[in-house]
């Protein structure tokens, strides 16, 4: 195996996830297995963890893009193209953005949890060991945070914001169990497309066609999303005139 892979597959080793994340490259991770995959990172050697990132930001096998949709959700949607490149141009970054956006969104993951996470595969002490300490940790937290809100805030995003509402509204009830069965980053390319999200919005039969090809398979087979309500009941209509702009 390559050594890139290797390295990738370290990251993701505590999750025990991998070959279901090659076959589901679009997928989110659950949250605790984000903090296994965080120790598993981080119990590696400066020079490893620098690879590491390296292929998380080619992203080849999908994984980079699961731990990104975990980490930001929503947020992603707002992000320039090239985010997982420059997100991971560094520890210090990735740590602030992606590490402190997750603790941001999950505030009930502590030091502890990460530093020591034991599922039968964990390594203890792996921050501590890697010279984070847990004001480092906690800065990370805050920085999320404020950034997160910046992005919450910026006026620049007006128009993708109102895109996203007719995204939701387009699942009549607006339920989030529905729209939440999408990967981020698939709404995102969606979102930013004009014709085929004008056609989701208007047209029934590419609107059905979209959910089939983005759902994430392993939650809707799962929760039974579409057990009770087919995808066409789902459906509410939408009528819009000119979409909102998008800024070049």
């Amino acid at each position: 195996m390559p050594r890139r892979m290797s390295l990738v597959s370290r990251f993701l080793a505590a999750a025990g996830l991998l070959a279901s994340m090659t076959l589901l490259p679009g997928c989110r991770l659950d949250p605790t297995t984000l903090q296994g995959a965080l120790n598993s990172y981080f119990g590696q050697s400066s020079e490893e963890r620098k690879a590491a990132l390296e292929a998380l930001a080619k992203n080849e096998d999908g994984v980079g893009q699961a731990i990104f949709n975990t980490a930001l959700g929503d947020t992603i949607y707002y992000l320039p193209d090239g985010y997982l490149r420059d997100l991971t141009k560094n520890e210090d970054v990735f740590f602030n953005y992606i590490v402190g956006a997750f603790l941001a969104r999950a505030p009930e993951v502590t030091y502890e949890m990460i530093d020591t996470f034991d599922a039968g595969f964990g390594i203890d002490n792996v921050l501590d060991k890697a010279g984070i300490t847990r004001e480092r940790f906690e800065y990370a937290r805050g920085f999320g945070r404020v950034w997160l809100k910046s992005i919450e805030d910026d006026p620049k995003n007006k128009a993708l914001k109102e895109r996203v509402a007719l995204f939701r509204k387009r699942f009549g009830s607006g339920d989030k169990k529905y729209y939440r069965i999408f990967p981020p980053h698939r709404i995102r390319a969606l979102l930013r497309d004009d014709k085929a999200f004008e056609a989701f919005l208007k047209d029934d039969n590419a609107a059905e066609a979209w959910v089939f090809a983005n759902a994430d398979r392993s939650k809707t087979d799962q929760e039974g999303t579409f057990s009770y309500i087919s995808i066409r009941e789902l459906l509410a209509p939408i009528t819009i005139g000119i979409l909102p702009g998008l800024a070049s």
